[in-house]
């Protein structure tokens, strides 16, 4: 299917372009948007397609899509955010700002650990309601009685959903805000960044895209442990007004943007903390994303070496560069940073095709036009990975 792409697209970067076009050509694309960043200066920039699954609108610049948890990025730079401030300490237990985790073998899991996915609660077993997740008291109750899963161990466990409620607590403990305020006060609206927690202004409703939740090519081959934390992610419920437009949200798992969002995001992470010229984050701060945490093997991914959030690039799963870093959301958003070069990449749509991290033939494309971008691009001035 042929698409007209919009937007603009450096010379430089036409391989973005490329890959784009040949996934929307495959059929793998409804509407998607694309965007990238050299310290923080716009170079791509381009979208195309639809925004509804019977292509009758078209995707235009300022469409919006749920980035599932490419959420992820946002949220943490937030946390960071609040470290600088001096209200948490990434080595501090989370029962220090919220005692009553501490139950239940969790008194020593620290925000750190909820950071690199081994916060030991990677989701709720048995599973809370699709509703109960609406309830910010009784979700964070549940939550705060749930034993760790591990007795104590620091496993790497991805947390898909439960532990932006956990850092979502915290925040409004430290703060007195929740963190889609916090988000919008702090970060997307200071940076013009179109991000949000939840959405808020129901005119946004008329460019939010309609998404395609695909089922995966191959039926996925859960362990117990695997299927246990699938089990426990909150689905099959109705996105209502109310509940898109709840102050306290899903602050791992809800944000809406575009490319364009996940680009300046991450700009942030690839320029040392800076971006239009303003400190979001320390250059220490912004260091430690890409640093390794932790390495191990992960229930749904394999193999995993964590920064904070973020992967990193290893024998296992190759990023773009040895130098970058990258996180995205189920469906398929992306987010590469690169602290080398300065360079941050966006892509977001609303073809969700259901997979591991990494599979599939359009983040393959979007790979290899990146791999050869990065190793042409020069180190940037005046950060330096």
């Amino acid at each position: 299917m042929t698409f007209e792409i919009h937007g603009v697209c450096e010379p430089a970067f036409t391989a973005l372009k490329d890959a784009l076009a040949a996934n929307c050509a495959d059929g793998l694309e409804i509407g998607a948007s694309v965007a990238a960043c050299v310290g923080g200066r716009p170079v791509v920039d381009l979208w195309a397609g639809y925004a509804d699954l019977e292509h009758t609108r078209p995707w235009e610049r300022d469409t919006i899509v749920v980035l599932n948890s490419a959420t992820k990025i946002p949220l943490l730079i937030c946390i960071l955010m609040l470290a600088d401030r001096g209200l948490i300490a990434l080595d501090a237990p989370v029962a220090e700002y919220w005692p009553a985790f501490g139950a239940n073998g969790k008194e020593r899991v620290t925000i750190r650990d909820l950071l690199t996915h081994r916060g030991g609660v990677p989701a709720l077993d048995p599973p809370a309601s699709f509703e109960d997740h609406f309830d910010w008291e009784k979700i964070t109750a549940r939550i705060a009685a749930e034993p760790h899963w591990f007795g104590g161990e620091g496993r790497i466990a991805y947390s898909p959903t439960h532990s932006g409620f956990i850092l979502g607590e915290v925040m409004h403990r430290v703060d007195g805000r929740p963190a889609p305020r916090f988000l919008r006060e702090e970060l997307a609206g200071p940076a013009g960044i179109d991000l949000q927690i939840g959405i808020h202004d129901p005119k946004d409703l008329e460019r939010l895209a309609a998404p395609n939740n695909a089922a995966p090519k191959e039926a996925p081959n859960f362990t117990p442990l695997s299927l246990r934390i699938m089990q426990g992610i909150p689905s099959g419920g109705e996105w209502t007004w109310e509940r898109l437009n709840h102050e306290h949200n899903w602050a791992s798992a809800l944000g809406f943007g575009n490319g364009r969002t996940l680009a300046r995001l991450g700009a942030i992470i690839a320029n040392g903390g800076m971006l239009d010229g303003v400190r979001y984050l320390s250059e220490a701060m912004a260091r430690e994303v890409r640093t390794e945490q932790a390495f191990g093997d992960e229930p749904l991914f394999g193999s995993m070496r964590l920064g904070l959030i973020v992967t990193l690039d290893q024998p296992a799963f190759r990023l773009p560069s040895p130098t970058s870093c990258y996180w995205g959301g189920g469906g398929g958003s992306l987010c590469v940073m690169d602290p080398r070069t300065g360079f941050s990449f966006g892509f977001a749509m609303n073809n969700f095709i259901m997979g591991g991290l990494g599979e599939g033939v359009r983040v393959q494309r979007f790979w290899a036009a990146l791999s050869g971008i990065l190793a042409d691009l020069p180190d940037a001035p005046s950060w330096h990975g």
